[in-house]
């Protein structure tokens, strides 16, 4: 689990030693997976990252090997790197909790929107107003806020799973901060049922997007069948 960066905390941060002897500081990212081509996480085609480390325990929480486990690291710029070589209208963050990796994902932001005009959506367990409270304190948390054009809010309430597209719960809101995504909002509105994909690898079984309980048991069947496989 990530502890919260207090007021204008670095982030994960390490030191490259140079010829002459100074020390260039490399932010670096802690993530869970990350995938491009995905449709059912934002209008578009999109690349999606996860990110790990969360400091709640929500009953339910389909999303908990990001939060426990081994996580895998990289640097902010070898993502942005790798975001910048796909084919991709935006990109999409979840986790685990993007804002407990406030700093490194506001300077990746940056990077992206520099080379490229990219539509930011991010999923958070925060609620908005915290978050803003927050932004005045921690510069890291202000500037990813000014670089996110679409933020889903709030913890995932298990009793509020009522199967809305795009959201786990219903207390989860859909809030525009830019105009970016606001013409298009009708994504969201008008979508109907939940829309997954599962992606296959030799060593994972990926469940993308926001999953019913049928498509949950579907992934752990499929899951258990690729396991099965790797094994052998």
């Amino acid at each position: 689990m990530l502890r919260k960066n207090t007021a204008d905390e670095p982030s994960l941060r390490t030191g490259i030693i140079l010829k002459n002897g100074g020390v260039k500081r490399v932010s670096r990212l802690l993530y869970g997976a990350r995938i491009a081509g995905c449709k059912v996480l934002g209008p578009g085609n999109r690349a999606v990252l996860w990110v790990f480390g969360c400091p709640r325990d929500c009953p339910g929480c389909i999303a908990k090997s990001f939060r426990e486990g081994t996580p895998r690291e990289t640097t902010v710029q070898e993502m942005a790197e790798w975001y910048l070589a796909q084919d991709a209208e935006g990109i999409t963050i979840s986790g685990g909790e993007p804002f407990e990796q406030a700093e490194a994902l506001a300077e990746l932001t940056e990077i992206i929107r520099r080379e490229k005009d990219a539509g930011v959506i991010v999923y958070t367990g925060y609620l908005y107003e915290e978050l803003l409270d927050r932004a005045k304190q921690e510069s890291a948390v202000r500037r990813f806020l000014n670089n996110i054009d679409l933020l889903i809010d709030g913890p995932y309430l298990q009793e509020r799973d009522h199967n809305q597209p795009y959201v786990g719960s219903d207390n989860q809101r859909l809030l525009p901060l830019t105009n970016r995504y606001a013409g298009q909002m009708s994504y969201y509105t008008e979508a109907v049922g939940r829309k997954v994909e599962i992606r296959l690898s030799e060593k994972t079984t990926l469940l993308v997007g926001v999953p019913g309980q049928d498509q949950r048991e579907i992934w752990r069947r499929v899951k258990k069948l690729n396991d099965t496989n790797v094994e052998t």
